[in-house]
């Protein structure tokens, strides 16, 4: 049965907070899985670093289609065309199992070159081919998962992918324990135990993931969502995943060129910087989870051409999620102590850190401000401004600002952080310009068309 959306289902509210709980839970929950595997020894700990680098690396391709098809479904569904919607799904569906499938091969039997390739310590290399084999062999449900949660969530039900965010880490926690350390008669598995424990709950995520996904249209899939491919969906998902996935892996990229300049700062500084970017994941969740919601928002409300509403979306979201952003911010300044002295009893880390914690309390609002009007400009159609002022941001300021200013002027962590404080300001000042121009916003002059759910 169909009914139409009213906008308190839209508000930010109603999309943030479960998006908000997810990740948070899934920040938590990786903490507890890094401390599941440092009882494994320092190897361990090393061989799953090293893994998770070069799959993040390689799983940024699937940006391409599931950047697009996110945008794609809250558009239409926002126009009330969920049977496009739901041929929009199909299409992504069929290139995620393909790619998926290809990059699970890959995995599954060249785990043992790419390690090699990477340089690693030959005390590390039997784990890290292990972990890399299981891990990477089950990508496809990697892809799976991220997929349908972003199908799901930009239909405006953002809490199933929380609830099944939630059932996933738990049993991975749970099967960690019971694999790695061989509890309640199981053989004690070691890293193997983590492969396995991530493949079962994966593969369970994909099922409930499937379901739900088959709930949220109106109608049923048909046999001809699944034949073949529409042209013109196909392009429109490209022309907006394609600047997202050159986005995502230049952040890729800088973030490993960045982190080789901390580390030719020395060791305190690397560590300094490493702790810096554990306390401040918190604020960030939560300007990120503005972002995405004010996308699903922005997505479904230009699909039904309610084009002054979008324009006010992004400033909205961006004054809403500021505030719980810049407390967060505060606190972390004013309990810097305590907060760092859960890491490290360090006295020369923890004087080098508390200042950069002054200096966010402008970072992380900046931050939620740029994302909420990047994820605004990629719902509308902008996704190549977005990608061009992020690309250079990044580079030039980000990056070039951590060689300019923490090597040559000599000023260390410090100067990392004050480049990302010029790259966060520009790209703040050019997505308001971009968006104030309303270059794809239209004056409203229609009625808006109902917004169709189930």
């Amino acid at each position: 049965m169909v009914r139409v959306k009213t906008d308190k289902s839209l508000s930010l509210y109603t999309l943030a907070w479960p998006i908000a709980i997810e990740l948070i839970l899934q920040f938590l929950m990786g903490t507890v899985d890094s401390l599941m595997v440092s009882k494994l020894g320092d190897n361990a700990v090393s061989a799953v670093g090293v893994s998770n680098q070069v799959m993040r690396s390689l799983l940024t391709i699937f940006v391409l289609i599931n950047g697009g098809v996110g945008i794609i479904i809250a558009r239409k569904w926002g126009a009330g065309d969920p049977n496009t919607a739901r041929r929009a799904a199909a299409m992504a569906i069929k290139v995620g199992v393909i790619s998926g499938a290809l990059v699970s091969v890959l995995f599954a039997f060249g785990s043992g070159a790419i390690v090699h390739l990477m340089g690693t310590p030959a005390e590390v290399v039997p784990q890290a081919t292990t972990y890399m084999t299981f891990i990477g062999a089950c990508s496809i449900l990697t892809e799976m998962t991220m997929m349908l949660t972003v199908m799901i969530r930009n239909t405006g039900n953002t809490r199933g992918p929380m609830m099944i965010a939630i059932g996933m880490n738990a049993v991975h926690v749970l099967l960690n324990y019971v694999f790695i350390f061989g509890e309640f008669g199981f053989h004690q598995m070691g890293i193997e135990g983590i492969g396995i424990s991530t493949i079962i709950s994966r593969l369970l995520a994909v099922i409930v993931g499937v379901w739900l996904l088959l709930r949220s249209f109106p109608s049923p899939f048909q046999r001809n969502d699944w034949r073949g491919f529409d042209r013109p969906l196909l392009k429109e998902m490209i022309g907006i995943g394609l600047p997202n996935l050159g986005n995502a892996a230049s952040w890729g990229y800088s973030q490993i060129v960045t982190l080789a300049i901390v580390s030719s700062m020395g060791a305190v500084q690397l560590a300094t910087f490493s702790y810096f970017n554990i306390t401040q994941q918190l604020p960030w969740l939560i300007g990120n989870s503005i972002g995405m919601a004010v996308q699903i928002q922005c997505g479904q409300l230009y699909g039904g051409k309610r084009y002054d509403q979008v324009y006010r979306a992004p400033y909205k979201a961006a004054a809403i999620g500021i505030i719980p952003t810049l407390t967060l911010a505060v606190l972390l300044y004013v309990f810097g102590n305590t907060t760092v002295g859960w890491f490290t009893s360090d006295q020369e880390i923890t004087s080098l850190l508390l200042p950069l914690f002054l200096w966010c309390i402008v970072w992380q609002p900046m931050r939620t401000w740029t994302y909420s009007f990047n994820q605004s400009l990629m719902a509308i159609g902008e996704a190549r401004f977005v990608a061009l002022s992020s690309v250079l941001g990044m580079w030039i300021f980000a990056t070039g600002g951590a060689y300019v200013f923490g090597v040559v002027l000599g000023m260390g962590v410090k100067g990392v952080l004050f480049g990302l404080l010029l790259d966060e300001f520009l790209r703040a000042i050019l997505v308001g310009w971009r968006w104030l121009g309303r270059r794809k916003l239209p004056r409203q002059v229609e009625q808006p068309t109902a917004v169709q759910t189930v």
